[in-house]
């Protein structure tokens, strides 16, 4: 089934494992990347290279209009920069109306690697925050040994 972009929001979390989530307002888009790398283990005895999986990472970043009221959960992106500490996040679906359980998407913990603020003439102005994940991502719904 489709997924409309604008059902898959980036939330600030309280803790690693969740509690509330706080949307950060005024986002235009997010994107959550995952990756692995590739280790050969060929050897003479084939034509074609060989690959394992090594080890895996993942990034995340989310434009939004920029907001630097104290309170703002992108006021804590920004701040996290500053401080060199970690955020707690969600980007996904949570189940319904006032919920605050992830249905959908990855919850993480990140360090903030990049904001980058655009102030082009007659536009609102918009903050890209760019997010390095720190360990395991947690996948709603959960994904199972095959």
């Amino acid at each position: 089934m489709a997924v409309l972009g604008n059902e898959r929001r980036c939330y600030i979390t309280t803790t690693k494992t969740g509690g509330t989530y706080t949307w950060l307002k005024g986002e235009q888009n997010n994107s959550f990347n995952r990756s692995a790398e590739a280790i050969e283990v060929s050897d003479k005895s084939t034509d074609w290279t060989q690959f394992i999986a090594g080890k895996k990472n993942a990034t995340a970043s989310v434009t939004v209009f920029v907001d630097d009221t104290a309170s703002a959960p992108q006021h804590q992106m920004l701040s996290a920069l500053h401080k060199g500490t970690t955020v707690y996040c969600f980007i996904g679906k949570l189940g319904g109306t006032g919920s605050q359980t992830p249905s959908e998407g990855d919850l993480f913990e990140a360090i903030v690697t990049e904001c980058s603020d655009t102030n082009d003439f007659g536009a609102v102005a918009t903050r890209s925050i760019s997010l390095q994940v720190t360990g395991e991502p947690t996948h709603y719904p959960t994904i199972g040994e095959e």
